[in-house]
């Protein structure tokens, strides 16, 4: 979940850029993913859809050339995972009540932390000035600054069934983005600074309201959020873009459970794990063309 900087946005004049949209099939309840090198990581909650449940089916896939290189990429149990990021060689992802490490190129685990706290349901991870983690909690609704070299714990705040999370460094500023009360769609995208220890976390202006899932940073002006809209039975989903400095949205349809979206920076492309129907949609940042009408 990193910034994409306008000039990537607009150009798309780089020879790696998507042109089409893609879909990568063969997942099992994806729902994080993000971009190394010429490929993706993708997280699968299982055959099993249950993301509340230690049921061992959970793994993390490789997806290269619009293919599934590897369902198991890493060989260890994985119950539920959820989100992901990469700090250095190491790939981050939130099980459940764990926030594990591995290691990219020996493929062996290197981290493995359990927050204290009961009832922990870790969810989406962002990174902070390149060596920190910040974790939502979308059951106990906490969200945790994690030091992985030192495994310290802080929490920063609490916001109902928090979800996804991004940050900006140039402006200090942590994003995450919630579900509602029981994951009722009323959910809003709120703010606060990381380095600025009295600060708490507010409801931006003029917050959309949604079943938020995914966040990220397109610019320096505008986020993007996923929205479920329901999760009885969900017939489409939304992606939202919030305008940080008009403090207005805008929204366009999707297919139903768009989950935690990401950027390909290199790409100049948007990833939806759609996890309701085992695929990925790899899209080029052009098809969000409504945001030149911002």
């Amino acid at each position: 979940m990193k910034i994409m900087t306008p000039l990537l946005l607009a150009g798309m004049l780089a020879s790696t850029t998507i042109h089409a949209q893609q879909t990568i099939t063969g997942l099992a309840t994806p729902e994080s993913a993000v971009a190394w090198k010429d490929g993706y990581f993708v997280s699968q909650i299982g055959p099993r859809p249950d993301a509340f449940v230690k049921d061992g089916d959970g793994s993390i896939a490789w997806v290269k050339a619009g293919k599934v290189q590897s369902a198991r990429y890493f060989n260890d149990t994985l119950n539920a995972p959820k989100g992901l990021e990469i700090i250095g060689h190491t790939l981050y992802v939130t099980d459940m009540d764990h926030l594990k490490g591995y290691d990219i190129d020996s493929r062996k685990k290197v981290f493995d932390l359990i927050p204290e706290g009961k009832n922990r349901q870790l969810n989406d991870l962002t990174v902070v000035h390149d060596s920190l983690l910040v974790v939502s909690d979308c059951v106990t609704g906490d969200i945790l600054l994690v030091n992985p070299r030192t495994a310290d714990v802080k929490l920063l705040g609490n916001i109902v069934v928090a979800n996804g999370v991004t940050y900006d460094e140039a402006a200090d500023q942590l994003y995450v983005c919630s579900m509602g009360p029981e994951m009722n769609g009323t959910g809003q995208l709120f703010h606060r600074s990381v380095d600025r220890a009295d600060d708490v976390f507010q409801p931006v202006k003029n917050s959309p309201v949604g079943l938020f899932d995914g966040i990220v940073q397109l610019d320096a002006t505008h986020l993007l959020l996923s929205d479920w809209i329901t999760v009885k039975g969900p017939k489409e989903g939304l992606l939202h873009v919030y305008d940080l400095k008009a403090g207005t949205s805008k929204s366009m349809k999707v297919i139903h459970s768009p989950a935690d979206i990401a950027l390909d920076k290199r790409h100049q492309a948007l990833l939806i794990p759609v996890m309701l129907d085992g695929k990925m949609e790899v899209w080029p940042l052009k098809k969000l063309s409504f945001l030149s009408h911002q």
